[in-house]
């Protein structure tokens, strides 16, 4: 099942945004996973715009104008704040019975929702 996701990265203190469409594996484990990889690599997670940005480079940008209709195709909605409290995410996850946006977690910190979603991955069913 395709199941996509909007990923927008906000810095507030430099006014700068970034979006992405992560068209069909938009499950937070999966995203999890994207921002594990360079907690695994180098020990420490992405804890700048640089480093955030590097982790969505393959993914394709979203202009900010075309974010709101992308994500009005989307399943999944992932918001990651940076700010000088450190890097928060938020997700929210459309239902298909017409419920709307639902909050799935958050706002949390970045390491904690990697933490969080990456158990699942290697938990048993």
């Amino acid at each position: 099942m395709a199941c996509g996701a909007v990923i927008s990265l906000l810095e507030s203190h430099r006014s700068r945004q970034g979006h992405w469409w992560l068209p069909d594996a938009g499950f937070p484990q999966h995203l999890a996973s994207l921002l594990g990889a360079p907690l695994r690599a180098s020990g420490l997670p992405p804890r700048n715009w640089r480093e955030l940005a590097a982790v969505f480079e393959p993914l394709r940008p979203l202009p900010s104008a075309e974010a709101p209709s992308t994500a009005a195709t989307a399943t999944y909605r992932y918001l990651i704040c940076l700010d000088h409290r450190g890097n928060r995410l938020s997700c929210w996850r459309r239902y298909p019975e017409g419920l709307g946006w639902q909050r799935r977690c958050g706002p949390m910190p970045l390491a904690q929702f990697v933490r969080r979603f990456s158990q699942r991955l290697t938990s048993p069913a």
